[in-house]
Parts: C-alpha cells; sequence; structure tokens
C-alpha cells in the first residue's frame, strides 16, 4: 500500500466514518469492531455515534434519525446523546433505580417495561436512542432455542440462561419483524461478553449462531453493529472476519493481516492524539476525530430487587 499523507488519511476517514454512521439501501447495514483501552474515548465516541446515524429514505428522498439500540451497562453514559431522544426498556420482573453522578434518584426517564424480546420491539421509539437492560433471569424464548438446536446440532440447551444470552433474542426478533425498509444500529459495549474469545459449551453455539443467522445479509436485513471492547483479541475470531469496519483509538492494538487489516505497521494507533481514532475498511484506513464529552457524568443503574423470579 502506498504511503499516505495526513490530509489524504483525513480525508479517508471522514469518508469511511461517514459511511458507517449514513446508511442507503442499496448498501445495507454495517458490522464495525471498536477497541480502546480505558479512558481513551471509547464511550464519548459511542455516545457521538448514537446521535449522528442516519439512513436515507427512498420515499422522502432525505436523510432520516436512525433508531439506535442500545446496550446498557450498570455505569453508562447514553444520557448524553445529542440530537436524539431516548428511553429505556426494563424487564417487568427487575426493579432499577437510575442515579446520577451525584447519587440522586433520575425520576423523568421514559422506561417501558418487557417481558419478552417481543415487547421490546412493540414500544420501540423510532428514531430514538432505546437503551435495554437485559434481565436478571432470564429465560430464553422457545421458539429460539428450537431455531439454534436445529441449526447447530445441539441436544440439550440450559433452562435458566445467562442474562447476556437476551441480546441475542432481540436481534433475532428486530430483524424478524421490524419494517422491511427499517434501518436499525445496535451499540453494544464490552462486547466481548456476547463474543467472547475461544467460547465453550452453549456460548460456543450461541455464537456461532449468530455470526451465520445475524450477520448472513446486512444488505438485506439493514441491520448495523457496533462491538467495542479493548482489544481484538477478546473476541471470537469468527466474529472478527464479519467485521466490515474496525475502528482504533490510541494505544489500541491493530489485529494481523489474517484478520483483513491493511494497517501494516501495527504501531499506528500509538501515534494517534487523544480525540483522534484510526478507521479502516476494505483495505483503506484514516484518521479522524470524535467530540470531546465528559463522559464522568454517568448514569448508575442500581437493581434494588426482584418482584419475584422464573420458575
Amino acid at each position: 500500500m502506498p504511503r499516505q499523507g495526513n490530509s489524504e488519511l483525513i480525508k479517508q476517514g471522514a469518508r469511511i466514518t461517514k459511511e458507517l454512521i449514513t446508511h442507503f439501501p442499496k448498501s445495507g447495514g454495517e458490522v464495525a469492531g471498536l477497541w480502546a483501552e480505558q479512558g481513551s474515548g471509547k464511550t464519548a465516541f459511542l455516545v457521538t455515534v448514537a446521535g449522528r446515524t442516519a439512513y436515507f429514505n427512498e420515499k422522502t428522498r432525505r436523510l432520516m434519525k436512525e433508531t439506535v439500540i442500545w446496550r446498557g451497562r450498570p455505569k453508562d453514559n447514553w444520557h448524553l446523546v445529542e440530537g436524539k431522544k431516548f428511553c429505556v426498556h426494563i424487564h417487568f420482573l427487575d426493579e432499577i433505580e437510575f442515579l446520577d453522578k451525584n447519587g440522586t434518584p433520575i425520576t423523568d426517564l421514559q422506561i417501558f417495561k418487557y417481558d419478552t424480546a417481543e415487547d421490546i420491539i412493540k414500544n420501540l421509539k423510532r428514531g430514538w436512542v432505546n437503551v435495554y437492560y437485559e434481565p436478571q433471569n432470564y429465560l430464553m424464548d422457545e421458539e429460539l432455542v428450537e431455531e439454534i438446536r436445529k441449526k447447530q446440532f445441539i441436544d440439550t440447551f440450559p433452562e435458566v440462561a445467562d442474562p447476556i444470552f437476551f441480546t441475542y433474542e432481540l436481534v433475532y426478533y428486530i430483524e424478524r419483524y421490524k419494517q422491511q425498509d427499517e434501518f436499525i444500529t445496535f451499540i453494544i459495549d464490552e462486547a466481548d461478553e456476547l463474543f467472547e474469545a475461544n467460547p465453550e459449551g452453549i456460548k460456543y453455539h450461541l455464537q456461532s449462531w449468530f455470526r451465520k443467522t445475524c450477520l448472513r445479509d446486512l444488505r438485506k436485513s439493514k441491520l448495523s453493529f457496533i462491538l467495542a471492547s479493548h482489544d481484538y483479541r477478546e473476541i471470537d475470531y469468527r466474529i472478527m472476519f464479519k467485521l466490515m469496519n474496525k475502528i482504533y483509538f490510541p494505544s489500541a492494538a491493530i489485529p494481523p493481516a489474517r484478520y483483513k487489516s491493511a494497517i501494516r505497521k501495527k504501531d499506528f494507533a500509538m501515534r494517534l492524539k487523544m480525540g483522534q481514532y484510526l478507521i479502516e475498511k476494505k483495505g483503506n484506513f484514516g484518521i479522524a476525530e470524535y467530540d470531546e464529552i465528559n463522559t464522568d457524568n454517568s448514569v448508575r443503574a442500581v437493581w434494588i430487587k426482584q418482584k419475584m423470579k422464573y420458575r
């Protein structure tokens, strides 16, 4: 690859970033892996992207605000998104109190209660950031269990599943029931929890099923995924091969060429300044900047109690 000057890197970075957050019917959705050490700007980037994702509406010939589905974390920053409203989806058996940085309860949130993933779809706010918190006690949907058993050729399945598996169910039903021309972006932080390297047991089958089923045709499904973690080596290599975009923050490790990385100088991210990131796609890469956000102003989710447990 020819050596690139700073102006060309900036131009390429802007172009690839625009493709990541602006979606068109012919190109469909995107899958991006994002890697950043703690404190290097990952959260600020996710907040910025959530507010700016848009899709082209062929009927109105205009760019429209794209629906974002954000995986909620115990300490999070979704409330800092600008340009879009947000709401929260929590399981009806879970009682969660949301506190600001001073420990004061936040009482003006729009909260929806769900029993199944289909309930979230019914209450999904189009053009908003929809934050969901996984149920603390989770029984996987029977229809989805049967789907995975057939496709992965497995006989047994755990009666009570790990709460993180709920994300698989949500993606499955979103793809199945969303409007055909609707674009949706999933923002999944700590993605290594869902797509861990060297998975064993049922997790191996779930990750394999997700790769083959949910990531198989993004042009048709119009779903996008931004999967954030600290290091690419934490992510299932089978998912790595599905990534269309790779994003690196200062000091992030860059994967070898076998993972379709065109960046030969593996210390490139070491040269980045705070506020910059390196982004690559299909053999091209560039540098871009994100908005500075005070991520110390976080929301803390506190599980108070559960009304009852599944039987």
